[in-house]
């Protein structure tokens, strides 16, 4: 990747939109850049490795596995995010594992020079505060979710998820290509059998339509409202 590339790519992070070209380019400088293949680990659950990554290209799966083998997905992250940043600010062993789920470009930090780097940007450190404020609240609901929700109410919550991903659009939003059952299942600490049981519930009721590989929700304004009874608001 070619330097003005890696400026482009280092613009998209969230964390970094704000600042200015001159401490930008130096940013890309001080990084070190790796590519990574699908299926490739990045980061592994309990590793001792303290960088941070900024997602440059491709699309990341955060996830851990049981002891059993048993895949507990986060979520996905894709181009201007971030990732690591939690073992760069404490320390401490890694939460989760990344894998990359197609060909990725990551730029990434030691602890110590993204601590350098916060210090004497405070846009970046106000951003990062927001950032992880905003995972704290994301993991807070799903706590809530798993300990609240009625398995096939948490596929409704992970449908409203995965749509709001997509971008919704008068009230449809298409998920092409249709996310597999195992993925879905993953996603809410259930089994793919109870997912098929109730997609095609949805789509007897008409919220959910089969076309072709993808799949459409229909009317996200009700699945939503099915949500919201679920959990009483």
């Amino acid at each position: 990747m070619q330097q003005k590339e890696r400026l482009a790519g280092l613009r998209r992070i969230k964390v970094l939109a704000e600042l200015a070209e001159a401490p930008l380019a130096d940013l890309a400088h001080t990084c070190s850049w790796h590519d990574y293949e699908a299926g490739e680990k990045i980061l592994s659950y309990q590793d001792p490795s303290t960088r941070v990554f900024f997602l440059v290209v491709g699309k990341v799966r955060v996830i851990v596995y049981s002891a059993e083998g048993r895949a507990i997905v986060f979520t996905d992250l894709v181009p201007g995010t971030i990732f690591g940043e939690i073992g760069a600010i404490d320390r401490a062993p890694r939460s989760a594992g990344v894998e990359a789920l197609e060909q990725t470009s990551v730029a990434s930090l030691t602890p110590d020079q993204f601590e350098t780097v916060m210090l004497r940007q405070p846009t970046v450190a106000l951003a990062t505060l927001r950032h992880v404020t905003a995972e704290v609240r994301r993991l807070s609901e799903r706590v809530v979710e798993f300990s609240t929700l009625m398995v096939q109410n948490r596929i409704h919550a992970e449908l409203l998820r995965l749509a709001a991903s997509a971008g919704a659009a008068e009230g449809q939003v298409l998920l092409s290509p249709t996310p597999s059952l195992s993925d879905i299942a993953d996603r809410i600490s259930t089994h793919r059998e109870a997912v098929s049981r109730e997609l095609s519930r949805l789509a007897t009721i008409g919220l959910l339509r089969r076309e072709a590989s993808d799949l459409r929700i229909t009317d996200i304004g009700r699945l939503a409202a099915l949500v919201r009874e679920a959990k009483g608001e």
